[in-house]
C-alpha cells in the first residue's frame, strides 16, 4: 500500500486547513473582503483579466471565489473554502513534484512537510491570491520534471504542458515574473546540458507560456503604471523606506530572509504568529541537512539539487527587495522548495537508518516522528496561541464582521436598522457581508425614523451628535460591539456600538427618584447558580432635561464592605444625560465579580454621584427616600 501514507498525509492536511475554517481565524480582512467584492462584481456580469481595486490583483483567484460564492453565497466560509482547497490540492502538487524529480518517498515527504508547516496552514486559512502560487508553481516544476525524464513525443507534450502552466502564473500573485525568471533558468540548463535534443522541447514550452500568459501581457503593457504600482509603494529602492541607504537594506533584509526558516520568521499577525520561523527546530534541522545534501548535490551535476536551490534564491527576491522583511505573502513561492528541501533531509536519515540492519526497522518511523511532531507544533501554535489571540482578532479586522453579523441580525428580525457612515465608509468587508449596504446607511440629519423597533450602529469615538435625535421614542437600549486596534494604534478602542429602540412598555411608577431629576424605574439582579459573577438590570427616566452627566455607582457589599462595584455613566457613558430625551427609558446591564459569588446576607446597592465632586444624590421620591441610595431586594 504505497500510497497510504500519502492518504494519511492528505488527511491530516486536510483536516489543518479545514476544522471551523468559517470562525478561525477570526475576522475579515479588508483585502480579502475586496477579492469578495470582486468576485461579486464578476458574478454581475463585470469580468477582468485583471482588478484595479484595493492596489490591483491578478484575476484567477477572485474567478474561483466567484464560483464558491455563486454556490455558497456572500460570508467568510465561502471566500476561505477556496483556499483551503487550493492549499489541499497544492499537497498533491508538492508530492507531484518530489516524485518527479526525485522519488516517491521524497514526494510524499515533501506532502508531508507541507501538510503541517504553519506557514502553509495559515495561508490556507485566509483568502488571499497568494495561495494560488504555490499550487501553480509544484504543478509547473513536476511537468517540468516529467518532461525531463520522458523522450520524443512524450517530452515535446509534457514540456507544453510545463510551459502551459508557468504562462498560468501570471494570474495567481505578483511575484509571478519570478516564476517565469525560474523557468527561464531551467531552459537555459536544458540548452547547455541537452543541446540539440530539447530544441523540440523548448520551443513547445515558449509556446504555450506565450499563449496562455498573451491576454495578461496585453493587459500590462497598456496599463504599466496600475500593474506595477504595488511593487514601487513598498521597494527598498524607495527612499522612505531604505532611509536613503538601499544598499544597506539589500544586505539586512538578505539576511532576514535567509534566518526566516529557522530563526525568526514574519512579525505580521495577519500571516503568522508573529517571529514563529517557518519549520520548529527539529524539522529546521531537517531543512539545514536538505540545503547542504542539495548543494553537495548540485556541485556533482545533480538537477534536482541545483533546481530547489535556485527556487528558493529567486522566490526570495520578492521579500529581499521589499519593506517588512521576511513577508509570508511576497516570499510565498519559496515555500515548495523550503518543503522539498526538508524532504530531502527526512529521506537522508530514512536512507541512512535503512543501512543499517539495527536501525533498519524505524527508518521510516523516524520522519514519521518528526512530522508528527511538525503536526503537533502548528496545531498547538495556530490554534491555541495564533487565533485565540486577540492580536489576530485586531490585524484581522474581526470588528467589521462582529459589526455585519450584527447588522444581518436586525435586518432579519425586521428592525428598522441604520449605520452610521463612519463605519461603513472604506469598509469592504461590511459592503461585501450585508447585502443592499447602501440603502442602510444614514447620516444624523436623515430624520426621525417611521417607528419603532429600531436600531442605530454608531462609531462611539466620535461625539454622536444629533444620531440620537434621529432616533424613534421608546425604550432604548445599548450593545457594546468588539474592541479593535490598526496595525499601528498604540491602544484599542471600541469599534462600535448599537442602540436599540423598542416600543415604549406603557407608565412605570420609579423605585427612586433623585434630585437631578433621573429616575430608577426597575433594578433586578440576575445570579447564575455557578460562578463569580453577577448582572445587574437597570432602566432610567428623565423626568426633565439633566443638566449633569452624573455617574452611577452598584456596590456590591459583603458585612458593610464593598467587594465588587461597576462605577460609570448610565449607556456605559456613550448617551449622556443632557442629551437625554423626555420620554424615552434607557435600559443598560453591569456585570459584577466578587469570589464566593453571591452569598446569604449580601447587599446590592445603586446610587447617583456628580462626577465634578463625587457627592451623591439624593432620593426625593420613592421608598428610600431621603437616603443617597438603594438597596436592590
Amino acid at each position: 500500500m504505497p500510497f497510504l501514507p500519502l492518504a494519511s498525509i492528505i488527511g491530516v492536511g486536510a483536516v489543518l486547513r479545514l476544522i471551523d475554517l468559517g470562525a478561525l481565524p477570526p475576522g475579515l480582512y479588508r483585502d480579502e473582503a475586496w477579492y469578495g467584492l470582486d468576485a461579486l462584481g464578476v458574478l454581475n456580469g463585470h469580468p477582468a483579466l485583471y482588478f484595479a481595486a484595493n492596489n490591483g490583483r491578478e484575476g484567477a483567484f477572485i474567478y474561483l471565489l466567484a464560483a464558491s460564492i455563486g454556490l455558497a453565497g456572500r460570508s467568510v466560509w465561502a471566500l476561505r473554502i477556496v483556499s483551503a482547497l487550493v492549499g489541499i490540492l497544492t499537497l498533491f502538487a508538492a508530492y507531484a513534484a518530489g516524485r518527479a524529480w526525485a522519488t516517491h518517498r521524497v514526494g510524499v515527504l515533501a506532502a508531508g512537510v507541507m501538510a503541517v508547516t504553519f506557514w502553509h496552514v495559515a495561508l490556507s486559512r485566509v483568502a488571499f491570491r497568494a495561495i494560488t502560487l504555490p499550487l501553480i508553481a509544484c504543478l509547473a516544476l513536476a511537468a517540468c520534471g516529467l518532461a525531463w525524464r520522458a523522450r520524443g513525443v512524450v517530452r515535446v507534450r509534457w514540456a507544453a504542458v510545463t510551459g502551459a502552466l508557468f504562462g498560468a502564473a501570471l494570474y495567481t500573485y505578483t511575484s509571478w515574473p519570478f516564476l517565469i525568471g525560474l523557468g527561464a533558468l531551467l531552459g537555459l540548463a536544458a540548452v547547455l546540458r541537452m543541446r540539440g535534443e530539447v530544441r523540440a522541447p523548448l520551443l513547445a514550452a515558449c509556446i504555450a507560456a506565450l499563449l496562455v500568459a498573451t491576454p495578461m501581457l496585453l493587459w500590462a503593457t497598456r496599463h504599466p503604471d496600475l500593474f506595477l504600482s504595488r511593487a514601487g509603494q513598498v521597494s527598498i529602492l524607495s527612499p522612505e523606506i531604505s532611509h536613503g541607504d538601499p544598499l544597506g537594506a539589500l544586505l539586512g533584509n538578505t539576511l532576514k530572509a535567509l534566518g526566516m526558516f529557522t530563526f525568526v520568521g514574519d512579525r505580521i499577525w495577519r500571516h503568522n504568529l508573529p517571529l514563529r520561523p517557518v519549520f520548529d527546530p527539529v524539522m529546521g534541522l531537517a531543512f539545514g541537512l536538505g540545503v547542504v545534501l542539495a548543494v553537495f548535490r548540485a556541485l556533482r551535476g545533480d538537477r534536482f539539487g541545483g533546481l530547489l536551490l535556485a527556487w528558493l534564491a529567486v522566490f526570495l527576491i520578492p521579500t529581499i527587495l521589499a519593506e517588512d522583511t521576511p513577508h509570508a505573502l511576497r516570499a510565498i513561492g519559496a515555500l515548495p522548495p523550503a518543503c522539498l528541501l526538508a524532504a530531502l533531509g527526512l529521506d537522508a536519515v530514512a536512507g541512512f537508518l535503512a543501512a543499517r540492519p539495527a536501525a533498519r526497522r524505524i527508518a521510516l518511523f523516524v520522519p514519521a516522528l518528526v512530522l508528527a511532531f511538525g503536526g503537533w507544533s502548528t496545531w498547538t501554535d495556530y490554534f491555541d496561541r495564533y487565533v485565540r489571540n486577540p492580536m489576530t482578532g485586531f490585524w484581522l479586522e474581526a470588528q467589521n464582521t462582529a459589526l455585519a453579523d450584527g447588522v444581518n441580525a436586525a435586518l432579519a428580525a425586521g428592525l428598522e436598522t441604520r449605520i452610521d457612515p463612519r463605519l461603513s465608509d472604506d469598509n469592504p468587508a461590511l459592503r461585501f457581508l450585508v447585502p443592499d449596504l447602501g440603502s442602510r446607511v444614514g447620516g444624523a440629519g436623515d430624520g426621525a425614523w417611521a417607528s419603532s423597533p429600531g436600531i442605530l450602529f454608531v462609531d462611539p469615538n466620535h461625539p454622536l451628535g444629533a444620531f440620537e435625535a434621529s432616533l424613534p421614542t421608546g425604550r432604548v437600549s445599548l450593545e457594546v460591539g468588539p474592541r479593535a486596534q490598526g496595525d499601528l494604534d498604540p491602544t484599542t478602542r471600541i469599534a462600535w456600538i448599537a442602540l436599540r429602540v423598542d416600543p415604549p412598555t406603557g407608565p412605570q411608577s420609579p423605585h427612586a427618584t433623585f434630585d437631578s431629576g433621573l429616575s430608577l424605574l426597575t433594578a433586578t439582579k440576575a445570579v447564575p447558580q455557578v460562578g463569580d459573577s453577577l448582572t445587574v438590570s437597570l432602566t432610567w427616566r428623565a423626568e426633565h432635561p439633566l443638566a449633569e452627566d452624573d455617574a452611577v455607582f452598584v456596590h456590591w457589599l459583603r458585612a458593610g464592605a464593598v467587594i465588587a462595584q461597576a462605577d460609570e455613566g448610565p449607556m456605559r457613558g456613550y448617551w449622556p444625560m443632557p442629551a437625554w430625551r423626555i420620554g424615552d427609558v434607557y435600559a443598560e446591564a453591569r456585570t459584577l465579580m466578587a469570589p464566593g459569588g453571591w452569598q446569604p446576607g449580601d447587599v446590592l446597592r445603586v446610587g447617583v454621584y456628580r462626577r465634578a465632586d463625587l457627592q451623591r444624590r439624593m432620593i426625593v421620591a420613592g421608598p428610600a427616600q431621603g437616603r443617597d441610595a438603594l438597596d436592590l431586594p
